[in-house]
């Protein structure tokens, strides 16, 4: 039987938590006026990364998790480079290729800390 490492619990603990904020920031606490506004307003695909980035963050200080504040910085311009791809120039034609690329961030956040 394979038993898991503290650093591969903590690891998975940390996705979860970072995967929890990213659905809630991008889905729950994303209007349907947000979602198709964004499409035509750098504005509003701003106030849409930011409150996306504060949740990210809000929700894994909940989980216990602490990072530095270029972390937000990261999930923020990230997000507001990924979403127009989408949203604004349609690049990406699927959710699911959007989703990838933001998941993608988490990883590499969580790489950095192990």
């Amino acid at each position: 039987r394979y038993k898991r490492s503290k650093a591969e619990l903590i690891s998975m603990d940390m996705f979860l938590w970072l995967a929890a904020g990213h659905f809630i920031g991008d889905f729950a606490f994303q209007s349907v006026w947000m979602s198709e506004a964004k499409r035509n307003s750098w504005e509003v695909m701003f106030y849409h990364a930011a409150t996306y980035s504060l949740t990210i963050m809000t929700v894994v200080a909940i989980g216990g998790f602490r990072f530095p504040p270029e972390i937000t910085g990261l999930f923020f311009i990230s997000h507001f480079l990924i979403d127009p791809l989408k949203a604004r120039w349609g690049i990406i034609k699927h959710i699911w290729l959007d989703q990838i690329l933001h998941l993608s961030v988490i990883l590499a956040v969580i790489s950095m800390f192990q």
